[in-house]
Formats: structure tokens, C-alpha cells, sequence
């Protein structure tokens, strides 16, 4: 029987898989530790025969926690990072991290491979109308008293969030093209796994000269990784987050989980109005989007359930239509 190849994936893993629960003094270290439970996993899919793998990343606690120091110090150091900036260095941190626990893992298993995180740029139109509507949650959740202080005292649009609290919101405009997709085609044809597109990627525009120009603006992370996806010819997008599948009526007394569906079932839904704004939709949208571009599956899972979603066995399984 002739061997049949592993299908490409690529995970995209939300922000909370290194974000540290808010407590009183949490260190560092506790990140490396997060990440591991995620890193391992990958690891495993790697034993199971999984070859050509890319990581991509959300950062929105992070890079709302580096954008609130830039506030909290401004006074010491008057220099502001822009929110390009901020997405650049929370890509920086969070791939260090990542590689460094994936390929210490990888040490730990007897594993012949290696990670490389990759600086991610991403394109977007300077025209979009994402930047006269803000909508897009970074950073911690605060409550109603404290959003309305933040609304008051630093211009900022905060937003109630799915019910979880109140939550900065910044434009998030379309991605259309990742700059260094060449880039991710290369690490992988050399056996790499990639790490890339932390946040959704750095917004640039390109200009009539051709340089590219940081935008303040943070792309959603799954949008950013559909097209990633799409762009370099994987077969299977896995979003991985806080909840085991995509509900129908979610958060009511019918919530239903959808376990598999195809492109123009999830579109029937997502007219219907079933996924938030902000948290599911964008994940469906980015389904939708990367299956009708070529795709072959599309899977919404849980964040610790990476193995058996990538094997069918949980997760909302999308697929095209026949």
C-alpha cells in the first residue's frame, strides 16, 4: 500500500496559550511553563507523523500589557511606542519563548527537529474602514468603573467583551498579504517548524514608492493565519482556543456544539448571527475564507486539544462543500 504523506497544518493558537492569569506578582518563568502543555502537543503530532507544521500566535493580553506600561511610564520616558511597535515586540517575545519550549521539547523526546520564529509583516489597505471603526479587544479586562476612567482619561474605545468585562479596542483592518510568506515556504521545505504571524502580524502599509510603512492597528490573529495559510499551500487550519467546539446559540440554555459542517453551513449560521463578534466570528469568517481559497479542513478546537482535534475525534470540523 502506497504511503500517504501526513496532511500540512497550520495552528493558530490564541493569546491565552502563554498568557498568565492576572494574580498578584506572577513571574516569567510561569510563561515557559504555559507553553510547554501547548508545545508538547505539537510534539506529538509530530510523532504521530505530522512533518510540515507552522505555528502562528495571538498576543492580545500581551501587547495590551506592554501598550499599558508605555501609559503608566510616559511620564519617565516620554518617547510613546506606537501600537505597530508593540505588536513587533510582543511577536519577538512570545516566538523566543515558543521556540525555546518547542525545541527543548523536542530535546527532551528524542525529536529531530527545530523551530524558527519569524518577524511577521503583514499588508493591509491604508483606506480600510476598519480604521474609522475600532473593534478589535486587546489587552486585560476591566470593569465598567474602570472602562469608563480609561475612556475618560486616555481616549480610549473599550468595549464589553462576550460578557467577560471591558476591553480596549483598537482598528483591525483586513490582511492581504503576508510579506514574508517566501520566508515560511523556506524553513518548512529545510524541516523547520515556523513560528510566525504573532498577533495577526505587524500592520504595514506599502506605499506608491514601494517601502513599507508600521500602521497603528492590530490584525485578527485568525484572519492573518487563513491567509498565511492559504498563501504557502497548507491543507489543514486548526484554531485552537478557550472552548471545546463553535456553538449554535452559545451561552443560552440551547447552546448546541457543532461538530462538523460544511462551508455553506457555517455561512447559513454565521448569517443567523450565532458567533460574538470579536471571538467566534472572526474564527469562522477565517474558515470560511480559507477553504473557499483552497483549503482542505478547518478545525475550531480547544487550546489542550490539539492532538485529537487534528484527528477528527473533537472540535468543529469544517470542510468544503461538496
Amino acid at each position: 500500500m502506497p504511503f500517504s504523506p501526513k496532511p500540512s497544518v497550520l495552528i493558530a493558537f490564541g493569546g491565552n496559550a502563554l498568557n498568565v492569569p492576572q494574580m498578584n506578582h506572577p513571574h516569567q518563568n510561569e510563561e515557559f511553563i504555559i507553553a510547554k502543555k501547548s508545545m508538547a502537543s505539537v510534539a506529538t503530532l509530530i510523532e504521530n507523523g505530522y512533518e510540515k507544521i507552522i505555528l502562528t500566535h495571538g498576543n492580545g493580553p500581551q501587547v495590551g500589557q506592554i501598550f499599558r506600561q508605555q501609559e503608566l511610564t510616559k511620564n519617565e520616558f516620554p518617547r510613546q511606542i506606537t501600537l505597530d511597535v508593540c505588536v513587533a515586540d510582543s511577536q519577538g517575545r512570545i516566538g523566543y519563548i515558543l521556540q525555546n519550549v518547542f525545541d527543548n521539547v523536542c530535546v527532551e523526546r528524542g525529536i529531530q527537529k527545530k523551530s524558527f520564529a519569524v518577524i511577521t509583516q503583514v499588508v493591509v489597505d491604508s483606506n480600510d474602514p476598519a480604521f474609522k471603526n475600532p473593534s478589535k479587544p486587546i489587552g486585560l479586562f476591566y470593569s465598567q468603573k474602570d472602562a469608563d476612567f480609561l475612556i475618560k482619561t486616555h481616549d480610549w474605545a473599550l468595549k464589553e467583551d462576550s460578557g467577560r468585562g471591558y476591553r480596549r479596542v483598537v482598528p483591525s483592518p483586513t490582511p492581504l498579504e503576508i510579506v514574508e510568506k517566501k520566508v515560511f515556504q523556506k524553513f518548512l521545505s529545510l524541516g523547520f517548524i515556523a513560528i510566525g504571524a504573532g498577533g495577526g502580524g505587524i500592520p504595514v502599509i506599502r506605499k506608491e514608492s514601494g517601502d513599507l510603512e508600521g500602521v497603528e492597528a492590530v490584525i485578527d490573529k485568525d484572519k492573518a493565519s487563513a491567509l498565511l495559510a492559504n498563501e504557502i499551500g497548507i491543507d489543514t487550519l486548526v484554531m485552537l482556543t478557550e472552548v471545546d467546539f463553535a456553538y449554535l446559540n452559545f451561552n443560552t440554555p440551547d447552546q448546541k456544539p457543532i461538530a462538523q459542517a460544511s462551508v455553506d453551513t457555517m455561512e447559513k449560521y454565521l448569517q443567523e448571527g450565532h458567533f460574538l463578534e470579536g471571538s467566534m466570528k472572526p474564527k469562522v469568517e477565517s474558515a470560511i475564507n480559507f477553504l473557499k481559497a483552497g483549503g482542505k479542513k478547518a478545525i475550531i478546537a480547544n487550546l489542550y486539544d490539539l492532538v485529537p482535534a487534528v484527528e477528527g475525534k473533537t472540535g468543529t470540523q469544517i470542510i468544503p462543500d461538496d
